[in-house]
């Protein structure tokens, strides 16, 4: 289901993570333990396609993060860690800010919204 191969990310002269290399199948759990700056959250951001890799290669249920981000999110279910909801905006505007964030067309952000 996710297979991640020696992917590293950069930033300028800094390594956030390096060749990390594991392989979660279905029906597992995976879950990522370590101190602050250990890349906990750089790789979640990669696997979800919110950051591109430097280097190395991500798939989610057989599909690369990189070449087919779209298809890799319709099959990913996230729950942050911080309340990422506007209490001053109702429920149905929080909805399609989130849908504007992650470029879901305007056209369709309505059917998804009422699914």
């Amino acid at each position: 289901m996710i297979e991640v191969r020696n992917i590293t990310k950069r930033y300028g002269n800094l390594t956030a993570i390096d060749r990390v290399t594991f392989r979660v199948d279905k029906g597992e759990v995976l879950a990522f333990l370590g101190p602050n700056g250990a890349g906990k959250s750089t790789t979640i951001k990669v696997m979800c396609t919110l950051l591109a890799p430097t280097s190395g290669q991500v798939r989610v249920a057989g599909c690369d993060v990189t070449k087919n981000p779209d298809v890799v999110r319709a099959n990913l279910g996230i729950v942050f860690q911080d309340n990422s909801l506007d209490s001053g905006l109702t429920a149905q505007e929080n909805l399609d800010f989130h849908c504007m964030m992650y470029h879901i067309p305007r056209h369709e952000r309505a059917d998804r919204i009422n699914y």
